[in-house]
């Protein structure tokens, strides 16, 4: 994510439901990441966008991003792009809404990254995502 996009504010009006449906999805994200697989959260997600009725738009994205963004900071563990692009997938679920779920790797240097991806294209990401990252899961 580019620094830009990574620190610009979030000028998301938020009710209290979308909030703590944010800070959930955060706590459930962490929970997930430090105690199951990537494979079983895999399954649990691809599981639960069979239930989903339609893709996420860009306004309901940009809500879910808010939500996650602006409850992450009182979350007093690691949220990196890992647990908030999870998050952002399980708040999308919360709603009946699916999205893309990307973990990709890029070498020289190495380093890793996930992100979001609605109807194709990273959502909030650097436009040389596709370019600089390698896909190793898509959910």
């Amino acid at each position: 994510m580019s620094l830009e996009m990574s620190v610009s504010p979030i000028n998301i009006k938020l009710n209290w439901i979308e909030r703590l449906r944010g800070l959930f999805a955060v706590i459930i994200a962490y929970i997930a990441l430090k105690t199951l697989s990537l494979s079983t959260i895999s399954i649990i997600i691809s599981i639960a966008k069979s239930r989903c009725f339609r893709e996420v738009d860009i306004n309901e994205a940009n809500i879910a991003w808010g939500a996650v963004r602006k409850t992450s900071f009182f979350f007093l563990g690691r949220a990196a792009c890992m647990e908030l692009s999870l998050a952002f997938v399980f708040f999308a679920l919360t709603k009946g809404l699916s999205s893309t779920w990307c973990m990709g790797v890029a070498n020289e240097p190495f380093k890793a990254h996930a992100w979001i991806e609605i109807a194709g294209k990273p959502f909030r990401e650097d436009e040389y995502l596709e370019q600089n990252f390698q896909k190793l899961l898509v959910v």
